[in-house]
């Protein structure tokens, strides 16, 4: 008797919903909680296209106005002009050697013994951490990057295999030593801030990094 009831309960709360379904407004869009994740991350991407763009515009601006005052002063302004651009392009897409302020971080696994049930692969670089990392020091302004010795440009291709990292074709044995130039305060702080990735992997999982800042860091141009 019980199952029945069951039953003809779980039949009338079917047949209401059905009932509830349809009579929503036809019109209106109803979306996952996947399909709202997706959207905020477009939206945020978006966002992030859109702040590049009002950088790149308000640079264009700026080179625009330097063009114009330096047709004023004639010829020699615009080549000195023109030769600072070619400097600043051959430094972005590394063609050049950067000397100048920043700081030099050298990774390495971690010495922690395995807890149980612990992943081996919790305490060993990977080629994700890398890129984590290097990715935070490029949004505090990193002019130039390296990783042992190796150039890091925009099409650079980084990858683990085992306690060794590939930099353009290249394998690297530990310790992973990353050179940045830039604003010191601001790459330490991507560094060694409590939100930052590299934190994250030294008190969760033990991994070696240390930071030294140096007024006179050099990452080599691109040699290959």
């Amino acid at each position: 008797m019980k199952k029945k009831i069951v039953i003809l309960g779980a039949f009338i709360l079917g047949v209401f919903i059905s009932t509830y379904i349809k009579s929503l407004d036809p019109n209106r869009v109803y979306i996952t909680l996947g399909q709202t994740e997706s959207i905020e991350s477009e939206v945020e991407n978006t966002k992030k296209e859109i702040k590049n763009l009002k950088e790149t515009l308000k640079k264009n601006k700026k080179t625009l106005n330097e063009y114009k005052e330096a047709k004023k002063n004639g010829n020699e302004s615009i080549q000195t002009l023109m030769q600072k651009e070619l400097e600043e392009v051959k430094e972005l897409s590394g063609y050049s050697t950067v000397t100048g302020p920043g700081i030099t971080i050298t990774m390495r696994d971690s010495e922690r013994e395995l807890k149980d049930g612990q992943n081996p692969n919790d305490l060993i670089i990977h080629d994700i951490d890398i890129l984590r990392v290097l990715n935070d020091l490029k949004k505090a302004g990193a002019r130039a990057i390296s990783i042992n010795g190796e150039r890091v440009l925009a099409t650079s291709k980084i990858k683990c295999s085992g306690a060794t990292i590939t930099v353009n074709d290249t394998t690297y044995g530990q310790p992973f030593i990353i050179k940045a130039i830039g604003d010191i305060d601001l790459l330490s702080v991507a560094i060694n801030s409590p939100e930052s990735y590299a934190k994250s992997l030294k008190d969760i999982y033990g991994i070696n990094i240390k930071v030294q800042e140096n007024n006179g860091n050099k990452v080599n141009l691109f040699a290959k």
